[in-house]
């Protein structure tokens, strides 16, 4: 029996326990409708004790996903730092030329970010020079991918400068 119907059913037994409007009579079978309420109310205990396990046990399981998770992560992390250091050792070795090393090919491209060394001057030349767009309002945020292009077009942006650097990776 579900804990609706459980409830239901203690529901309407209770009803039945008043007496009579009309004659103020009670029911004959009162000791019955009591017995059989508390039959469901330990149908009722039961089921609620059964839900609060499978609570516990979901909260516990949950718990363990969690630690697992972040093992997992701990464990990615790692890897990926032996990664990291794996290809600094063949950037190292080769000297920043393309090699092919069998399985893969160590390639190079040049990769360019801005790099924003004074905020404050590079707001001030942006709105003087009408390049609102460049930034945001109310707190100025600069926009690094319209200043490299005004970098690129050959403009000399004052607290900003365009970097180029070098990044390797496995094909």
């Amino acid at each position: 029996m579900k804990l609706y119907e459980i409830n239901a059913e203690i529901a309407e037994l209770g009803e039945l326990l008043l007496p009579d409007p009309e004659t103020g009579e009670v029911r004959a079978d009162y000791e019955e409708i009591l017995s059989r309420i508390d039959a469901l109310s330990m149908a009722r205990a039961d089921r609620l004790e059964w839900i609060a396990k499978l609570a516990l046990n979901t909260r516990a399981e949950a718990d363990a996903l969690k630690a697992e998770e972040k093992r997992l992560k701990e464990r990615r992390n790692r890897a990926e730092a032996k990664y990291d250091r794996l290809l600094d050792v063949l950037d190292r070795e080769c000297g920043g030329q393309k090699t092919a090393l069998g399985v893969a090919t160590l390639c190079y491209r040049k990769t360019s970010h801005v790099e924003i060394t004074d905020p404050v001057q590079a707001v001030r030349w942006l709105y003087s020079h009408g390049h609102e767009d460049c930034y945001r309002q109310p707190e100025p945020e600069i926009s690094k991918t319209a200043v490299g292009k005004l970098l690129d077009a050959g403009e000399e942006v004052m607290g900003a400068e365009k970097v180029v650097s070098q990044s390797y990776y496995l094909k």
